[in-house]
């Protein structure tokens, strides 16, 4: 079968393509020279720099301190006016808005202002999987397929997770060094598989490595289309110059595809009563059902790896900040170490038992206020013709707009001393406030709320968060409970890899683990 999505066809090989490279590179650079110095005028105030200049900054270039920018912003325009700002993000402007337009987020629908044509554009998606991000499919897988079995899953994730363990770390009586971002990276990476791809991939090792260079080459592959001069061309220049990230999806495909085809032909004859697979490949199918677009294995497969991509770094830099933190303040380990012993010995390895960590929730979510996976959240485009806020301010279609969400969660005016870590400071709000399940949930780490912004707001907020939370629960509560955890000679907080407002833990910094 034909693969359904139009991208570039995927048999050309890549060195066709290098000897005209050096030459389009020079026209295309001759044209950003032209360009690289002019701003396009917006009824908003502009911050940062022009691409030239900025890119002339050299360690300094808005790519590599983007967050500042975002402060500065929120700090000289939002804050004393009340009014949005326009910068230039992804190499394209961005409208970033006031908090006070955060309850727009609430009642907008999510084909009026899109996350996915966002994405899609900022990542030069197009480039690769052409319209692959125009369906809900992968919303859906985990909507309608992950978050309603959440306390089925758990005892899944904790068996690949003692799998994992096995694997990558095993039982060193002695100290054993470990980078622990790769740590983190490959242990969440296999967890995550288990649930979104299945039981028939997720130990391969083929697959691991296939997949894993794929998940960096998505983001690499946009950093990289959003850095060259393109300017009108940029569209026809993303499309020449991922081919190498084309390489990277057809290397995962060759592994995941041949799966997914054979149970999509099982899928046809099964009969109605047979025993669903908890995997994201059997609820692809049963969503896909009806909708000859997607209904083939080619985009089923694809839809798959995005979602993968989309559901291991993040959560697994979140485990990485988790362990620094607790290494740099051990004070935190004990109590956190004491409540996972608590609830695991009470309900086992389940979903009530990773519900049941008040501690390491306000410990996540005071994580991911100080240090987000990004300082922006909320990116969309506006689909529409014209979308009216609830105060009458209007946006065309095509705008971008965006909420300046890590300048918010350390406004002092949200929190008191907001850029020092307290990882108890929302169980301590929780306690304060009447107790209940719905006093719990109100501060939780997988809630949302106007301070509350690493997993988007409203009907815009990211839908994966419970199933993040819970992995990264399940896979820390493991780890402090099984080993002991130290590192030499750091006194802060190892500093974090900044690329357009998009953070990762440290990549170097050692670890050293022993089992307990």
């Amino acid at each position: 079968m034909s693969i359904s999505v139009p991208v570039l066809p995927w048999n050309i090989p890549p060195s066709s393509f290098t000897a005209p490279v050096s030459l389009i590179l020079c026209l295309l650079a001759s044209l950003g020279l032209l360009l690289g110095l002019h701003q396009p005028k917006s009824q908003f105030t502009r911050v940062g720099k022009p691409w030239l200049l900025s890119l002339l900054s050299g360690k300094h270039a808005m790519s590599f301190t983007m967050e500042h920018h975002v402060a500065e912003g929120y700090r000289k325009v939002i804050k004393p006016t009340n009014r949005p700002f326009v910068m230039k993000w992804w190499a394209r402007d961005y409208n970033f808005l006031p908090p006070k337009y955060l309850v727009d987020f609430k009642r907008a629908g999510t084909h009026s202002l899109s996350f996915f044509e966002n994405l899609s554009t900022a990542f030069s998606m197009y480039a690769s999987v052409g319209d692959l991000y125009s369906s809900d499919l992968m919303v859906d897988v985990v909507k309608r397929g992950i978050n309603v079995r959440l306390p089925k899953l758990v005892p899944l994730l904790s068996d690949e997770c003692d799998y994992a363990f096995r694997r990558e770390i095993g039982g060193p009586k002695e100290w054993k060094a470990f980078t622990a971002a790769q740590l983190s990276q490959k242990i969440m990476h296999r967890v995550t598989s288990r649930i979104l791809i299945g039981t028939e991939l997720c130990r391969d090792e083929n697959y691991l490595r296939s997949s894993t260079t794929l998940n960096n080459s998505v983001f690499i592959n946009g950093l990289v289309m959003t850095m060259l001069p393109l300017g009108p061309l940029r569209r026809l220049g993303c499309h020449f110059f991922s081919f190498l990230h084309r390489r990277n999806i057809r290397n995962a495909m060759k592994d995941i595809l041949p799966v997914v085809t054979k149970r999509f032909e099982e899928f046809q004859n099964q009969d109605k009563d047979s025993l669903e697979a908890l995997d994201a490949i059997q609820w692809s199918l049963e969503f896909s059902a009806g909708n000859k677009k997607e209904h083939n294995p080619e985009w089923i497969a694809l839809s798959l790896l995005h979602n993968l991509w989309a559901g291991s770094a993040a959560p697994a830099g979140l485990v990485t900040q988790m362990i620094f933190q607790t290494l740099l303040e051990p004070q935190y380990l004990d109590p956190l170490r004491s409540e996972a012993v608590k609830a695991i010995g009470t309900y086992g390895w389940t979903d009530k038992a990773l519900s049941s960590m008040p501690l390491i929730d306000s410990f996540i979510r005071e994580l991911n206020r100080l240090y987000p996976t990004g300082a922006v959240t909320c990116a969309r485009t506006v689909m529409d013709k014209t979308f009216q806020f609830h105060d009458g301010f209007q946006l065309p279609r095509g705008s971008r707009i965006a909420i300046p969400a890590l300048a918010i969660h350390t406004d002092p005016d949200n929190f008191p001393d907001p850029m020092k870590f307290d990882g108890f400071r929302f169980a301590k709000m929780n306690t304060a406030e009447k107790s209940g399940e719905e006093t719990e949930a109100k501060w939780g780490a997988s809630t949302v709320s106007e301070t509350n912004l690493a997993f988007g707001f409203g009907k815009h907020s990211c839908t994966g968060r419970f199933y993040a939370v819970r992995k990264a629960k399940l896979i820390f509560s493991k780890l402090i409970m099984q080993y002991d955890l130290k590192w030499e000679g750091v006194m802060s907080m190892p500093p974090r890899l900044s690329i357009n407002g998009q953070f990762a833990a440290n990549q170097l910094q050692k670890i050293f683990l022993k089992q307990r």
